[in-house]
Parts: structure tokens; sequence; C-alpha cells
């Protein structure tokens, strides 16, 4: 028996449950640790192949109803997924807030980002991408700050319109071909009609909403920002997938046309643009969690041209720097709610903290050299592999801007990290450092995070060896120029 549904299913009952566990708090917290055990469990139980819900399959040749994709390559993505919710529904365990909200929240993200990656009927893809954008505006809610409801509030009313974009784009393709079903749409996409260029368009449109890349770039970042830290390492998370999830949907169906010239020219710029951007805006933030909302925003620029490139390398590559990314960048936002609990993120009111916890400081400084593209770490892994695959296709200026880009990222996180942790402070701030308790259920979730840096880093192919075959399936061996 398949019992692949229940990445989705497990997590929406424990969603209801949660929901109806409102003021009992012990039960909540209890059932909030189980259910993180459960989840690293989820990705392992599902069988490879298609899976049709209901009873529905192939019906005269075509494909009937909501049908999901498992193999190795998602498996990775929901692997890490399922890993940084469990460490995230762990660390708020220690937080006040409404902890059955934050909950059932972010478990209704994990089952619909987990939907979006397996979806093989693009109706079924888009209902979930909908369920996670009204998910990320109420876990901005629960920060419970003016800023917050602002920055959730405005998501949603740009979604609401991006959305309805991508809904029409989907109404196209439907008309276009007949079918919802990715794998059958794929076969009646070969003939030049104006409706699928305008599909395709209105689904970079969703894509791009839905994973911060141009014009989006500063909603997203705004949201990460307004969160709390550990509710932010969740946000980008989803973001990301988001991201991977609908790229491979776009290369399945497009990658290889004559007509898919033009969108592959579009996408690399919105990555090359996110990349630069990013940060550029990083270096100008006095905030630390602003900081690391527009690194979010220039590393999904990475993500978005691997992927972008269409090639077997280039998927690996933007695969691998999407889940590299999310842990590294988890790990950078755990140590800014640590931070936060000691005195906010306000550079210039932090510092002197390295005496206080030099084991976080030096777990952060291993996630700061990963994003940065340092060796050993897993960051150099996937940037190199990126780099590779610009150079295959002809491309070195992106090659050289994805450089440009790592040393400014390493500018401004070394220059982060020197604030917080090795700036002299006078007396008095150290003893009011000294008065507030480091939250322990964060640095045991950080102390993960950066382990998972460190041993990528030494031996990547415990990733790409997942990632290879369906790479090769979707992607195109050519050059751009």
């Amino acid at each position: 028996m398949n019992f692949l549904p229940m990445i989705i299913v497990f997590p929406l009952i424990m969603a209801i449950i949660m929901n109806l566990l409102h003021g009992k708090e012990k039960a909540v917290k209890y059932l909030t640790f189980a259910t993180a055990i459960v989840l690293i469990a989820l990705p392992f139980i599902g069988e490879y192949g298609y899976y049709y819900f209901s009873g529905h399959g192939v019906v005269d040749g075509w494909i009937s109803g909501i049908a999901y994709l498992y193999n190795p390559a998602k498996q990775a993505v929901i692997i890490t997924l399922s890993l940084i919710a469990s460490l995230v529904l762990i660390t708020g365990m220690g937080e006040k807030l409404k902890n059955n909200m934050f909950v059932t929240l972010s478990l209704m993200g994990f089952a619909s980002i987990s939907a979006i990656v397996l979806a093989d009927d693009i109706f079924n893809l888009y209902v979930f991408f909908e369920i996670i954008s009204i998910v990320q505006a109420g876990l901005v809610f629960l920060s419970g700050t003016e800023e917050a409801y602002k920055a959730g509030l405005r998501y949603m009313i740009i979604g609401s319109v991006a959305a309805a974009l991508m809904l029409l784009g989907i109404t196209f393709l439907l008309a276009s071909t007949g079918t919802l079903n990715i794998s059958d749409m794929k076969h009646h996409l070969l003939t030049d009609n104006p409706m699928v260029y305008g599909g395709l368009l209105l689904l970079i449109v969703g894509l791009a909403y839905g994973s911060g890349l141009p014009p989006f770039h500063n909603i997203k970042a705004d949201l990460y920002a307004r969160s709390k830290g550990f509710i932010s390492a969740m946000l980008q998370t989803y973001s990301k997938f988001v991201l991977v999830g609908l790229m491979l949907i776009i290369l399945k169906l497009f990658n290889g046309l004559s007509y898919f010239s033009s969108a592959h020219a579009v996408l690399i710029a919105l990555g090359v643009l996110a990349m630069v951007f990013g940060v550029v805006m990083a270096l100008l933030q006095s905030d630390y969690k602003k900081l690391l909302a527009y690194h979010a925003i220039s590393q999904g620029g990475y993500v978005a041209t691997g992927l972008a490139l269409g090639t077997p390398l280039g998927i690996v590559a933007g695969i691998f720097h999407a889940i590299n990314h999310v842990i590294y960048k988890s790990a950078l936002f755990l140590g800014a709610y640590i931070v936060s609990c000691k005195r906010g993120s306000n550079l210039h009111k932090l510092g002197g903290l390295l005496p206080l916890m030099p084991y976080v400081a030096f777990m952060v400084l291993c996630a700061k050299l990963a994003i940065s593209g340092v060796p050993p770490f897993n960051g150099f892994q996937s940037k190199w592999m990126l780099a590779e695959a610009a150079m295959q296709v002809n491309m070195p200026e992106i090659a050289i801007i994805m450089i440009i880009v790592s040393i400014g990222t390493f500018v401004s996180m070394m220059k982060a990290f020197y604030l917080i942790y090795l700036k002299p402070v006078d007396e008095e701030t150290l003893k009011e450092y000294q008065g507030k308790e480091v939250p322990k259920l964060a640095v045991f979730s950080l102390f993960v995070l950066t382990a998972l840096c460190i041993i990528i880093g030494l031996d990547p192919s415990l990733i790409t060896n997942y990632l290879w075959d369906y790479a090769r399936e979707i992607g195109v061996n050519y050059r751009l120029k």
C-alpha cells in the first residue's frame, strides 16, 4: 500500500486537531513534539512513481483527477522541508505566543509546500499555492506588531492579484490543451498557440510572487523581516520550495520547445536581478533581520538562475542550492532570534555577545561562511555547480556576477558578525545581556543545521545523487548563446 498521500493528509489532520486545542498549552506542546518527530518520517513512507487520488487514473488515454509524482529529487526536497519544519516547531515550543495557531499554520504550510512539490496536475498546485499565501500572512500576524500586520496584509492584497493572474494562465493552458494534468499537458503544447504564450507568462507572474523574485522582492523581504526569527526560517523555506516546485513544472512543460527561448531570458534576468538587488539592499541595512531578509531574496536569485538555464547541471545546481540555502538561512534566522532575545535586531545597539555565547557565535559564523560560498561549507558546493552550469552554456558573465554577489554577501555577513559579537560594549550593557536567557531549543536547532552545513559541504553527493535522474529527464542539453 502506498502511503504517499499521508505527506499531505497527516499535517492537515494535525492542523485541525491543533486548532481545536485552544487554551490547552500543555497538550499542544506534547502533541507538537510528537508531530515534529512524525514529520521527519513522512518522506520515507511513500513509493516512487505516480499516485492517483480516489481511484482516478488513465481514462481513455487521459489522466483524470488529482495526481502526484514522487521521485528521488522530490524526496530530497521534502526531507529538507520536513527537517526545517520539525526544528521550527520544536523551537516555537519555547516561545510565548498563540502556540496552537503557530503549529496549525506551520502544518498547513508544510502540507501546502509538499503538495506543490508533488503535484502533477496544475489546478491542485494552484489550490495549495493560494493556501500557502494565506498561511504566510497568518504566521507574520502572530508577531503581533503593527509592522507585521501591515506586511502580512500587503502580501495578501498583492497576492490576490498575482494568484488571479496565475489562475488565468492555467485557464489559458487548459483551453489550449484540454487537460489540467501536467504530464498530459506536455504532449499538447507543441503547437504554436498565442494562448500558450499567455499561460506561460502568467505562470511566471505567480512564480515571481510566490518566491519573492522581482518585482515582488520587497514585499517578500518585508514579510521575513517583520516575523519572529524562527518563523522567518520557515517562511523563507516555503518561498524557496515554491520556487523549485513551480520552476520544475515550467521546465517540464516548456523546456526544449522553440518558443521557450524568450522565457529563458526572462527567468534568467529575474534571477540575476534578485541576486544583485538583494545583496545591494542587504549591504545598506542597519536592522539584522532586514539584512538577512534581503540575502534570502539574493540567494533565491541563485536558485532561479540555475533552474532557468534548463540544463541538467543547471537544474541539479538550482535544486541543490535551494536545499543548501534553506539550511544555512534557517540557521541564520535562528541565530537572529537568539540575538533578539538578548537585545533586539538593531545592529547599532548590539555588540559584545561573543563572551556570553561563544558556541552560538561559532555556529552562526559557520552559517555566514556557508551563505558566502566559503569552502568547505555546503554553500560553496552549490555555488560552484551554479557557476559551472553558467559556463557550460557559454554565459561566463553570470558566473562572474555570482562571484561578485558572493563577495558582497561575505562583506555584509562579516560586518554583521563584528557588530553583533565582537564590537566592544560598556559594562552596563553586558550586565543587561547577562540577565536574559538564551532559548535552548533554538540553540539545539541551530546546532543541527550548522552540522548539516558542514556534512553536506564535505560530501555533496548526499544530496546531488538524488537529483540527477529527474534533472536529465526535464533538462535540455543546449547552448543559449
